[in-house]
């Protein structure tokens, strides 16, 4: 009997911690939680803490194994009643994992698994699964950072085309993707050689593979070989470090990317093969430090409010492309704001899925142009 007083007793204090994490990382952003808060919160002992679950990476990796299944079911169900923290704490763990060993270990197993289960070797529905998934995962971070990500709502209604779509006529002259040669799209370099775009280059890495709060001053500084005084008469703060950060890898994708279309032009042809540009090495710096400023913008208003007007600017261009292209210019600001949501998160998908760089996305961007009035 003793033996099942203390199962049950053990049982329960797990139980007590894992919601007390759920709701510390709902609340306060995954990378700002400490075990004595969850110890705290949880009325669970810190040295119990460490006896079930070794640290807070092996922490985040049980919170997955017990709800992340459930979470990545909830995604794709147009009717979910999971609990409002559980969704939020446990797309966070799902965002960061790739880069915590110890969750990355059982999410993306359990990810690239749960994908096959849905879609099998059919390419068509798992192209219309990144498109629809990855608008979802992103809209939830991007949403708050600028209300103006609901904008591309509107074009979830576009995206299921029909099974037998290869058969359309407007899928003629489709060349076969795996022939095509992909345009090169730079990635984020430092400006110049002076101290402050190296510091600035270095925020962005440290950013891009660690996460917004460990870009300390410190670090950073290490992280470009300079010594920590260097950064103290450019930078008051780490926070300013990093808005600066922002500002520059902003500018400087915009830019590209502007360069980019006066060259090239833009069709929904172009557009499908940057996305598939876009999972390069060249810029997968770009995607992580994209995504981990979003991450912490969640929980941090004034970064939010920072990063809403660089943003507006990224769908402003985008916008004004699709005019260009002949769009209505109703549907160029749903389709940009879509497309910004979606970017953030098909590069979560990719960092747990690779396979999906190779998917032709000509497929779905011609279908949603031929929706269109006049097409």
């Amino acid at each position: 009997m003793n033996e099942i007083v203390k199962t049950r007793k053990r049982r329960a204090s797990i139980d007590d911690l894992l919601l007390a994490g759920i709701s510390a990382i709902s609340t306060q952003g995954l990378d700002h939680v400490s075990v004595s808060d969850v110890a705290k919160m949880s009325g669970v002992s810190r040295p119990t803490f460490y006896t079930y679950f070794g640290d807070l990476p092996g922490f985040f990796a049980e919170i997955w194994l017990h709800h992340g299944r459930d979470w990545l079911e909830a995604q794709v169900s147009e009717r979910s009643n999971l609990d409002p923290a559980i969704d939020q704490a446990v797309l966070e763990i799902f965002a960061a994992s790739r880069r915590i060993p110890e969750v990355s270990e059982v999410v993306q197993p359990d990810f690239e698994k749960w994908w096959h289960e849905k879609v099998g070797v059919d390419e068509l529905q798992a192209s219309k699964l990144v498109w629809r998934l990855g608008f979802h995962l992103g809209h939830r971070l991007a949403s708050k950072v600028s209300a103006k990500a609901d904008l591309g709502l509107p074009i979830l209604d576009f995206l299921d085309y029909p099974d037998d779509i290869m058969s359309s006529p407007i899928m003629a002259g489709l060349t076969p993707f795996e022939s095509i040669k992909f345009p090169k799209m730079p990635g984020l370099k430092p400006t110049d050689d002076s101290v402050e775009a190296v510091l600035t280059n270095a925020a962005i890495e440290v950013i891009a593979s660690a996460g917004v709060a460990s870009a300390s001053m410190t670090r950073v500084a290490r992280r470009a070989r300079v010594s920590t005084g260097s950064l103290y008469p450019r930078f008051k703060s780490a926070e300013q470090l990093v808005e600066h950060s922002f500002a520059v890898a902003i500018d400087d994708i915009v830019a590209k990317n502007v360069e980019k279309v006066i060259a090239e032009g833009i069709g929904p042809d172009k557009y499908a093969l940057t996305i598939n540009s876009g999972f390069g090495d060249n810029r997968k710096t770009w995607r992580n430090f994209r995504a981990e400023m979003h991450l912490e913008a969640v929980h941090n208003k004034g970064l939010a409010g920072y990063m809403e007007s660089g943003f507006e600017k990224s769908a402003k261009f985008l916008e004004d492309s699709f005019v260009s292209f002949g769009a209505p210019r109703a549907f160029g600001t749903a389709m940009a704001w879509f497309l910004h949501s979606q970017a953030i998160g098909i590069s979560l998908i990719h960092n747990q899925l690779p396979e999906i760089a190779g998917y032709d996305n000509r497929i779905m961007t011609r279908w949603i142009v031929s929706q269109l009035p006049n097409h």
